[in-house]
């Protein structure tokens, strides 16, 4: 038999039993010729998912998942002695104590022995690939002391943190910046978090998550490629090992590998199928999508172009009579209304059972919707690429509503990504991906490391953190002027290291022409005026701001909105005077979004990196002068951390919602900080602190982690 005709023949249960001797022999044909391996573990996948009539012939199917190094999916007892002991062979040492039932499949058990040996890795694989749990076996050796994970997100942060919380006996797991070491760490850090901290004096493992954003050309979030880039270079100089890890890479520059000491792994192995059905979008997307969705009885993903998108998606469904709700998911919907605003759409999708996934909502309702979908209580979870990079769900399948990625096309490295969203070990062996548009055409993908490469689109400020020896002598030409001007010290813009050199040195200039008169407004400290506030904004906006994004487009804007975040005492209160005072706001579902993606993407990372910025630039400047200097530290804080305690945010990423921690704030001793905090939390009973059902359900989903 063909390989298409043994799927053919796969996809027709009722017929299996009859020919499953003739199937088993074509698949073991596959199995056992180096060329077809590949189509042989695919088909020995499919036939997975019907193991209980295979296993009916000796135990042969287990035979097959040896041979195709799934080792994973083998019942030991059907093993002969010879493969029980190559099973065993792949079991990661001392992992019993957490899970005794994990093994790894052969092209897993290589690099995580590579690893073991003290070798160092750049891994592209699928996303059933399983990198993250050879990182989770490396803890579990106890050969290594200090472990540092870079991820892109911080959804990606909670949930690394949630799947090592079985290490806690062993390591301290650091993710928030005001967490001091232990003897033994696991920090799990974006590239932000990982450039600013100074306490990490050795490595014994580096590890960057989605490696492929290294890569700075054409990417919309360059700035933070250059972080992470900035990252690597900075923490690789005290690590003994690298590991990174991604999907779909062809290649990574040449000499790569030399400089820095480590082997370029590429495999296709994979441990589910994912099928790709193309469909017409007729007679209308929303028409065909509805028909699609109503024809699937199992979970499943819709990945749309951008919040807006999903948000339209959303409706439909919760519009439909597809999907349903039960007590549980009322009483969810409940909370969500008092706790942000009653019309907000989402608090509807919930009760009917859609859930939402994007970078505009809080994190721990972003991780609230990601559970009740895993859970089975929502069939739909509607997401942007906020869901694509890394968060684990019980997908399988995936609809993309449309081949885009906010403007641009989809190209194929996304829609790979995408696709590995489909199926999971275990539950889905086969998961199948829906769209609407023929998928991208492969392409090669080389991934570009430019603190490496040092290439012509490497930025300025990236390259003023690489040391001279390391500077190639085009690099050196091109930091040139900027390490030889005298208007602002090499060691301040090193500092504002996420920003372009030339910026900082035309806002010093702009500082010393005009001293006299910006003296008065932007040397304040403590809690600024507003006029004070207004020119310190406007400064960021005239002068390091390049494009303007996220909702705020000037700085009386900005400073406009960060007085009103600071007048309000909950987040409710925000949203409301939001859509109270902005006459481009009109309904809550804007209100609520514009509140959320201030909060996140101002208050809580840019605003407070320009201050940052300003708050040195002006300080040298004004020491140079012979004049009183500001100090923007208190403030800048206070916006990082919503004007509340700060233990009170970072909370929220541990997946208590600000809301509840504002209701057991009393009980979280605030005053000693975030690890005494979290320490109250695990032996908090929420039942006694007036709390309704569904928030003790929540408070006990946090301590779970914990």
């Amino acid at each position: 038999m063909t390989p298409q005709e043994i799927r053919d023949a796969l996809s027709e249960p009722d017929k299996i039993a009859e020919n499953a001797f003739s199937l088993l022999k074509s698949i073991s044909v596959l199995c056992h010729n180096d060329e077809t391996l590949t189509e042989g573990r695919e088909m020995v996948i499919r036939a997975l998912e019907h193991y209980e009539t295979f296993i009916a012939l000796n135990g042969a199917i287990d035979v097959l998942i040896r041979q195709v190094g799934l080792f994973p999916y083998a019942e030991p007892k059907n093993l002969s002695i010879r493969d029980k002991v190559a099973y065993e062979f792949h079991r990661p040492i001392n992992f019993d104590e957490y899970d005794s039932n994990i093994v790894f499949h052969r092209e897993q058990a290589e690099v995580y022995r590579g690893l073991m040996d003290g070798e160092s890795f750049v891994l592209s694989a699928p996303t059933s690939f399983g990198k993250s749990l050879i990182i989770d076996a490396l803890l579990a050796s106890g050969r290594f002391k200090n472990f540092v994970i870079i991820v892109p997100t911080i959804a990606l942060i909670d949930e690394t943190r949630r799947r090592l919380s079985r290490f806690r006996e062993n390591y301290k797991i650091i993710t928030h910046p005001s967490q001091a070491p232990a003897d033994s760490n696991v920090f799990v850090l974006t590239q932000e978090r990982a450039i600013d901290r100074d306490d990490i004096e050795q490595i014994d493992i580096l590890v960057i998550d989605e490696f492929y954003k290294l890569d700075i050309g054409g990417r919309d979030d360059s700035d933070r490629a250059a972080i992470l880039n900035h990252a690597l270079y900075k923490l690789r100089k005290i690590s003994k090992q690298i590991y990174l890890l991604g999907p779909s890479i062809r290649g990574i520059p040449d000499g790569f590998g030399e400089r820095f000491k480590c082997y370029f792994k590429k495999t296709d192995f994979n441990t589910v199928v994912s099928e790709i059905e193309i469909l017409s979008p007729k007679p209308s997307r929303e028409e065909a999508f509805l028909e699609l969705a109503g024809s699937l009885e199992e979970p499943t993903l819709v990945y749309c172009r951008s919040p807006n998108q999903a948000n339209t998606v959303v409706g439909l469904l919760a519009d439909s009579e597809l999907v349903t709700g039960d007590e549980y998911l009322n009483d969810a919907a409940g909370w969500v209304g008092e706790a942000f605003h009653p019309d907000w759409s989402l608090r509807t999708a919930i009760e009917k059972g859609v859930g939402i996934h994007h970078g505009r909502i809080p994190r721990a309702l972003a991780h609230l919707n990601v559970r009740l979908f895993n859970e089975g209580k929502l069939k739909f979870l509607v997401c942007t690429s906020s869901l694509i990079e890394g968060v684990n769900t019980a997908a399988k399948n995936v609809i993309i509503y449309e081949g885009k990625l906010a403007s641009s096309n989809l190209d194929f490295f996304t829609f790979r990504n995408i696709q590995g969203r489909s199926g999971r070990m275990f539950q889905h062996f086969i998961g199948k991906v829906f769209v609407f548009e023929t998928p991208p055409a492969q392409q090669l993908d080389i991934v570009d490391i430019p603190i490496f490469t040092q290439g012509a689109d490497a930025p300025l400020g990236l390259l003023m953190q690489v040391d001279d020896e390391d500077l190639t002598e085009d690099s050196k030409e091109r930091v040139h002027d900027i390490v030889n001007q005298d208007e602002l010290s090499v060691d301040v813009i090193r500092q504002n290291s996420h920003l372009d050199p030339e910026r900082q040195i035309a806002l010093a200039r702009r500082i010393r022409e005009n001293a006299r008169a910006l003296h008065r407004l932007i040397a304040w400290r403590g809690l600024p005026e507003w006029e004070e506030l207004r020119a310190t904004c406007e400064l960021i906006f005239d002068e390091l701001i390049e494009r303007p994004s996220s909702g705020v487009f000037s700085g009386a804007q900005l400073a406009f909105r960060l007085n009103q975040l600071r007048q309000a005492e909950t987040v409710q209160e925000f949203i409301v005077t939001i859509l109270d005072t902005d006459d481009r706001v009109d309904y809550a579902d804007e209100a609520v979004e514009v509140a959320f993606m201030f909060q996140r993407q101002w208050a809580q990372f840019a605003f407070p990196r320009y201050l940052g910025a300003i708050n040195l630039i002006q300080a040298e400047i004004f020491g140079r002068l012979g004049l009183e200097q500001g100090d923007y530290s208190y403030y800048g804080q206070q916006a990082e951390n919503l004007f509340l305690p700060p233990e009170l945010p970072a909370l929220e990423e541990y997946g208590l919602p600000v809301q509840l921690a504002l209701k057991l704030k009393n009980n979280l001793t605030l005053e000693q900080g975030l690890d005494e905090a979290i320490t109250m939390l695990r032996r908090l009973d929420p039942a006694a602190n007036g709390l309704t059902s569904f928030e003790i359900a929540l408070v006990n989903d946090a301590q779970r982690a914990l």
